[in-house]
Formats: structure tokens, sequence, C-alpha cells
């Protein structure tokens, strides 16, 4: 039996129980009719015309056979009587008539309010998507979500690429969306449980979209208006020029500052390879021109020459190191080490770097193994070493120590140097930054730092300094461990 059969015969009980009411109770006819008036006037605004005009038939059934005389026949034997049961009849048909309207304006109009807070539910989620994933994926999830469908698949025709939300098992194939994005317009499938549209903007076609279901939450179970389906198309279109427009942006400040960053960097190494370069230059040209060089001066002319040969080659590294984090290529390939290996590694190749200087190692011998890439390790201690024995005075030590805790190892280093304030703390680790006082007195490029911190965080970790003027700095270096390396 359907729902509407059932309406109805709910209504000719509610009316035959308001009849029983009224028998029990000694009424006029007068009385009774508007008892049934207000019995109508509550079908028709409960369910619809139907309803209420047959709850009206019933109404001036039982008014003429209880309660016109004679009473319980159909007869009528006043005049009078014919008038007032005609009466009853019109104005409780009017009655309904005019109730069905309200009610379908108000059903209306709470279902343009549902589109309306729906629409702005959708728009604010446009304009709130990750710029990282698919526009496209993040909109179909979002009608998917507010408008409670099955499905929603949108088709960009400049990627030529479709993205789904939901369980699509409708005729909403990649070829029916081209063809839609070609041609325009609106399209439904056979099943009449889905409904396409082409996306346009400024009248060009961009894609198109469909979806799957029929609408909960407040709205019955029904299709998407058309008015509703345009608004959405207009907003996915928004939506997708967006965050088109924001890749384009995003593309063009990378590539802005990839060439400031070139030209930033040639110009620090191009300045720093002056002073090596000069000195390598003197001393060869020392050495082949004068005649009447003492063994002792010859060998002073070449330490020189291979000190500064070093510094070139650091700088080198450095350099191209910074490059690989710039562009994003630092892979790591990581294997399971042990911090005093590596640590002993690094101050091997630090030797020259810190020479003259004592150097305080304290690690652990029991330190668990850590998974890290070996080589870009030993670069971020070098750098904090080459830092702290340019940074502190000449003899005062130098100190290292690594403790572990449950899930992560800390190393710090720790000079002895004058210090940072709180604004050169904050600005460290910026590419090409020196302290102030720094520039005059230390070489250096400002890329040692930066180089440190992205090592770090390729690994998952992070780096913070604790320095104070006149006491020293400490950086300290924390990478995670991961669940096999913990004790």
């Amino acid at each position: 039996m359907t729902t509407k059969v059932l309406r109805v015969l709910t209504g000719l009980l509610f009316v035959a129980a308001i009849t029983f009411i009224l028998e029990r109770i000694p009424v006029n006819p007068t009385t009774a009719g508007f008892a049934y008036l207000v019995a109508i006037l509550l079908v028709a605004a409960r369910w619809g015309l139907l309803e209420s005009v047959t709850a009206s038939a019933a109404a001036a059934f039982f008014l003429n056979y209880f309660f016109l005389p004679p009473v319980r026949t159909l007869n009528i034997s006043d005049t009078h009587n014919w008038v007032a049961l005609s009466a009853f009849l019109v104005t409780s048909l009017v009655a309904s008539q005019l109730s069905e309207v309200a009610r379908r304006r108000n059903a209306q109009l709470h279902q343009r309010q549902t589109e309306m807070e729906r629409l702005y539910a959708l728009s604010r989620g446009i304009m709130l998507i990750d710029s990282e994933k698919a526009a496209a994926v993040q909109i179909a999830e979002e009608i998917l979500r507010i408008y409670d469908m099955t499905s929603v698949t949108i088709y960009d025709q400049t990627d030529d690429q479709a993205w789904s939300a939901g369980i699509v098992h409708g005729t909403a194939t990649l070829d029916a969306l081209r063809e839609l994005a070609v041609r325009g317009g609106t399209g439904e499938d056979t099943s009449g449980n889905s409904c396409m549209a082409s996306i346009t903007l400024a009248g060009r076609s961009i894609g198109a979209v469909a979806i799957e279901g029929r609408m909960g939450g407040g709205m019955g179970n029904e299709l998407l208006s058309e008015s509703a389906l345009h608004a959405i198309t207009n907003l996915i279109a928004v939506g997708m020029e967006k965050a088109r427009t924001q890749e384009l942006v995003s593309h063009a400040e990378a590539a802005r500052q990839s060439e400031q960053f070139k030209s930033t960097l040639l110009d620090a190494v191009a300045h720093e390879f002056k002073t090596p370069l000069t000195s390598i230059k003197a001393a060869a040209s020392a050495i082949l021109t004068s005649k009447a060089l003492t063994n002792d001066q010859r060998d002073e002319l070449l330490t020189i020459i291979d000190q500064e040969s070093e510094r070139l080659s650091a700088l080198v590294t450095e350099a191209i190191h910074l490059a690989r984090v710039e562009s994003g290529r630092l892979h790591l390939s990581r294997t399971m080490r042990g911090v005093d290996e590596l640590v002993q590694e690094a101050l091997k190749q630090s030797s020259v770097i810190v020479s003259g200087r004592p150097v305080e190692a304290r690690i652990g011998s029991s330190l668990p193994k850590i998974n890290v890439d070996a080589e870009l390790f030993v670069v971020m201690v070098k750098q904090l070493l080459d830092n702290a024995t340019k940074y502190s005075p000449a003899g005062t030590p130098i100190r290292i120590s690594a403790e572990a805790s449950p899930d992560s190892i800390r190393i710090c280093i720790h000079n002895q140097g004058l210090g940072l304030t709180e604004s050169e703390r904050s600005m460290v680790f910026e590419r090409f930054y020196r302290t102030p006082g720094a520039r005059q007195n230390a070489p250096g490029t400002g890329m040692g730092l930066a180089i440190v911190k992205d090592i770090v965080r390729a690994h998952g970790g992070y780096i913070d300094v604790d320095s104070e003027p006149g006491v020293g700095t400490e950086f300290s270096i924390r990478l995670p461990l991961a669940k096999g390396e913990r004790n």
C-alpha cells in the first residue's frame, strides 16, 4: 500500500473519530460543521490537497447522516439545510485549497533556505580547500558531504582527467563527461538517479560534473533542482579557477625565488672564493718566481696552498649541498649507524678546521644506533664544528655531547663564543644571514647553518640554539628514533 493511500485512509479515520466524539456529545449541526472544518484544515496542513478533499467529502456525508434532520438518513427535509451543507462543502474545499497553497509555499521557502545554507557551506568549503591537494577531489568531497549524495565526479577539461568522491556506479563515465563538456547543458541518466551538467566559466566550458543519488537531510528524497545544480556548477568553476590561479602564482613565486636564490648564491660564493684564490695565487707565484726561498719558506707557502685549497673545497661542497636542498633533490640514503662512529668521522674530516682547539666529546657507547644518511650526518656535524671554530676565541674548547631519550637522540655542540642576542637567534638559520660582528671577523657565506637545518628537517628532527652573550652558544639537534631503534 502506497504512502498516499495510507494518508487518505488516515484522514478518513480522523474524520470518523471526530464523528464518534461529536455523537457522544449533544451538539447542533453548526457546531459539528465547525468541528469538521477544523479537522479538514489539519489534514490539509499536514498532508495535502487529495487527503483534505477526501476528508471534506466524508465530513459532508457524516454531517448530513448524523446531524442534519432527519438524522441517520441521507434525506434533507429543510431547504436551509441543503444550503448549509453546500456552504460547508464549498468552504471546506476552498480551505483545503488555500491550506495546500500555503503548505507548498512554506515547503518551497524551506527548500530555498536549505539550498542557500548548503550553497553557503559549499562556497565556504571551496574557499578553504588545501592548495597541496587536487582541487577537484576536495570540491567533490565537499558536495558529497553537504548534499548527502552517493557519489560526485568532476571532469576537468584542461587536464582531461576526472576525480570522484563516494561510490560511483552510474553512467557518468569519462567519455560521457567529455561529451557533455563539449556540447554543454545538462543531462540525466535513464534511471533518473543522477544528473550531469557542464561547468562553464565566462561562457567557456572547462569541464563537467556528475552527481549521483538523491538528497537527504531535510530536503526530501529528491534530485537536485535545476537552479541548485546551476549554482553548484558555478561554485565548482570558481573553485577550480581559484586553485589554478593559486598554482600559477605559486609556480611564478617559486621561479622568482629560485632565480633570486641563484643570484644570491653566486654573489656569496664568488665573494668568498676571492680570498683563498688570492692566497693560492700569491703563494704559487712566490714559489715560481723566487729562487732564494729556503726549504722552510717553501713548505710554509705549500701549506698555505693546501689549506686554502681545503677551504675552496669546503665552499664548493656547501654550495652543492645548499643547491640540492633548494631544488628539492635532498634524498636520504639511510643506514643504521652508531652516533659515536659518525661523530668521530666528522672530527676526523674537520681536523684542519679545528686545528689547535681542544674538542671534548662525551658520547655514550650504549647509545642506540640511528637510521640516518651517514654522509649528510657528517656534513651536519662538520658545519656545526666549523661554526663553533669561527665564532669562539682561539684556544677555547668545543664540547660535543649526545644522549638518548625513549624516542630520540639529542646531539649538542657548545662553544664559548660571545653568544647571540635574541634577534640574532631568530635569524641564525636563514640562508646567507651572518651576524653583524661576524661579517668582518670571520670568513663565511652564511650557508652552513641553513644546510644543517635542512638536513635535520629531512631526517624528521629539529634544531634549536641556546645562547647568551658572554656565556657561549649551544646548538642542539634532536633526531627521532624509529620503533626498532628504541631501547
